[in-house]
């Protein structure tokens, strides 16, 4: 029985892996508003209605659901862990979400490229950016206290986002390394710059 949830789990796995690759591919070629789902279910070889057993819409096919992050690791986080220094632990919280990715970097830096050449997608990845800047603050002033300055935590999440954008084009021109190692290499290149 266990064998069979896995295949199952797996097939489950490469179709959503393929219904992305087949939207970022047509993104890629016709722009964001350029293909419709029924265009995405053909090229994926699928039923309109199985594309929408995996996801939402088309935002979600393109850029993948919403990055889901372990409660405990957030409440260790609050409680001012697993490190104690701050930004360290931010790094940790980021390696989590992007963590299930880990096998697709490859796919990630093609939806970069997706992304960066259409502006309804920049404005989807804004408005996702935002929802996570807020929940992310709340976090960061949870643990800072109240008093800690909403300057502070924008600029830390937007350092975030600029090491994740250039480990997503260091993926794309070296696959040799992860993604997760390019994203320590860039954080590791900002602190000897700054340090």
């Amino acid at each position: 029985m266990a064998e069979l949830c896995n295949r199952r789990e797996a097939k489950r796995y490469q179709t959503a892996l393929r219904l992305q690759q087949c939207a970022v591919r047509l993104t890629l070629d016709h722009g964001f508003d350029g293909w419709t789902i029924d265009d995405l279910a053909a090229a994926a070889d699928v039923s309109r209605r199985t594309v929408f057993n995996y996801f939402d819409g088309k935002a979600e096919v393109v850029l993948g659901p919403e990055p889901d992050v372990d409660e405990e690791l957030v409440a260790t986080f609050v409680g001012g862990g697993p490190t104690g220094r701050l930004f360290d632990d931010l790094i940790v919280m980021a390696h989590e979400a992007t963590r299930e990715k880990a096998d697709s970097d490859q796919h990630m830096a093609a939806v970069r490229d997706a992304v960066m050449n259409d502006p309804r997608l920049i404005q989807l990845v804004h408005q996702r950016f935002e929802s996570a800047a807020a929940l992310l603050g709340d976090c960061i002033r949870q643990r800072e206290g109240a008093d800690f300055a909403s300057e502070k935590v924008r600029v830390i999440l937007r350092l975030l986002i600029t090491f994740f954008d250039d480990a997503l084009e260091r993926t794309a021109a070296d696959a040799s390394l992860t993604f997760a190692q390019h994203f320590d290499n860039s954080v590791a290149d900002a602190r000897e710059a700054l340090g």
